[in-house]
């Protein structure tokens, strides 16, 4: 539906244009005899590849072209993630498990969905996350010299995983296939520069920079899911890489690219807020009966452990209860008293009860959906209406109209990704899980949106480049003789790929923000 909407705010002549380039650079053609691989690095539960294979389900409709698509391979540390991957996507090729094994000089890797050693795969299109915790505003250090160097210095986790996102782009470069389409995604803590050095480089520069000199250009919005339609306020900065090659011969100053695709996103967003709770479960729901079975063995553990305390553990309880004087006597009376009812909220804490009555839940339910994030403090966290807070892994969103967080299956809904239920081997999977793989999933039409502004923005490059007489730039599949130097001399890498101009090859951040 997105897609199909967003067609409709091209012209006419762009519409060609678009279907032009798709036909002749990735449509099943003589010349072009591979599939569309798609390769993701760290993207928590693999959204964007569900978002590629709709978009070339819908390509070949709309253009009456076909097209192959191939989930190539999936790239995650965490056990449970990587098992969740394997559900979701059976169609996976490969997966594997840290991301800088992807660059090892021998070419191989370990595959955990094989159990075997194999070659690294190359894709067209990469979507790789990197961790966002050292640069996060949640993150108390994040404000530290050495976190806000991050990237630079190759430090912590974030510098680490995209090291080795980038090694990985140097092997493919090597291999004579560089992906054509690179899509990132981060907090916007990755824009701010140095302490020390309000001048200085960011994070967000530095990749830029690193980039560049693979001979791509980084261009940088700041979206939120809102902007969509989707009822989740997730600011944050999403980033597509763009090849220098594309644009060589046809726009006079590479920071033309940052316009071109500003205005792009700007046509697209806009979209009407959908009802938060059409991504609610019902209460008679499988997910939501899992989720009071939860509550009830969590109720019956608290008084164990209570009865088994130590006396240490008893005064720190009294401590707490002294704590609760806070909670305005009647509001309490009347939060007993929806216990019975909703024993979940049994299970809150004091500090959590106490958020709740100082930032204005007033009643147990309320007749009106709002979301108070209460794993937070007072001061990160507000009561809002008819959305979401931004969905993270430890988060606990609050509804106040029916008396329970957010179940994990809601929290994947508001991401994209919509569960079958009935599906046993997702039933099995703890609630806690879920909102975890939520919190750190790529965003669905965030993601669509940069993939469709990528593609329109090549579309054009193509038209121009045809239209000027110059043979259209040769796909990536096919062989380069002057890369066959690549092993031995960085600077060929740089000089086929059209690095090494200085035409602003840095990352500008369109202003492109929401509530």
């Amino acid at each position: 539906a997105l897609f199909t909407a967003w067609s409709d705010k091209l012209t006419g002549e762009e519409v060609c244009q678009l279907k032009d380039y798709l036909v002749k650079e990735w449509g099943r053609t003589k010349a072009i005899t591979e599939p569309t691989d798609f390769g993701s690095m760290c993207s928590g539960t693999d959204i964007p590849a569900a978002v590629c294979e709709q978009w070339w389900l819908w390509a070949g409709q709309w253009t009456g072209q076909d097209f192959e698509y191939k989930h190539r391979f999936s790239s995650e540390l965490d056990a449970k993630k990587r098992a969740f991957i394997n559900v979701m996507h059976p169609n996976v090729g490969h997966i594997f498990g840290n991301v800088k094994d992807l660059s090892h000089r021998s070419g191989e890797a370990w595959d955990l969905k094989r159990r075997d050693l194999v070659r690294v795969p190359v894709c067209r299109i990469l979507a790789a996350g990197f961790p966002c915790l050292d640069v996060s505003g949640l993150n108390p250090h994040s404000r530290t010299l050495r976190n806000r160097q991050c990237i630079s210095q190759v430090a912590l986790r974030t510098g680490g995983v995209f090291s080795g996102i980038v090694e990985y782009i140097k092997a493919m470069i090597c291999r004579r296939s560089p992906p054509e389409v690179m899509i990132f995604e981060n907090v916007l803590g990755l824009k701010n520069p140095p302490r020390d050095d309000p001048n200085g480089p960011s994070n967000l520069d530095i990749v830029g920079l690193m980039l560049s000199g693979l001979g791509y250009r980084l261009h940088a919005w700041h979206l939120s899911p809102r902007m969509f339609g989707v009822p989740q306020c997730r600011q944050r900065v999403w980033m597509t890489a763009i090849r220098t090659s594309n644009m060589e011969g046809v726009l006079a100053d590479f920071s033309e690219s940052s316009e071109i695709l500003a205005e792009l996103m700007s046509r697209i967003t806009g979209f009407p807020e959908s009802k938060l709770v059409k991504y609610l479960v019902n209460s008679r729901s499988r997910a939501h009966i899992k989720f009071l079975e939860t509550v009830a063995a969590r109720r019956q553990l608290q008084k164990k452990r209570y009865a088994a305390a130590s006396v240490k553990q008893q005064v720190g309880r009294t401590i707490e209860k002294k704590r609760d004087i806070a909670v305005q006597k009647k509001w309490k009376t009347a939060f007993k008293a929806a216990v019975k009812k909703y024993p979940y909220l049994d299970t809150l804490t004091t500090r959590k009860r106490a958020l709740m009555c100082t930032i204005g839940v007033s009643a147990f339910p309320e007749k009106q959906i709002r979301v108070v994030d209460i794993s937070q403090n007072k001061a990160r966290t507000n009561l809002v209406s008819g959305y979401v807070p931004c969905i993270t892994p430890k988060g606990e969103k609050y509804l106040t109209d029916r008396c329970r967080p957010l179940l994990g299956v809601e929290a994947l809904r508001l991401q994209g990704m919509w569960l079958e239920l009935g599906n046993p081997k997702i039933h099995d999977m703890s609630d806690s899980l879920l909102r975890d793989l939520a919190g750190n999933a790529f965003e669905q039409s965030c993601f669509a949106a940069v993939l469709w502004c990528t593609l329109v923005f090549y579309a054009k490059m193509h038209h121009r480049r045809t239209a000027a007489g110059m043979q259209p730039r040769t796909p990536i599949y096919l062989p380069d003789p002057m890369l066959e130097k690549c092993e031995d001399d960085d600077d060929v890498r740089t000089e086929v790929l059209g690095g090494g101009h200085d035409q602003g090859n840095s990352s500008v951040v369109s202003q492109h923000k929401t509530d």
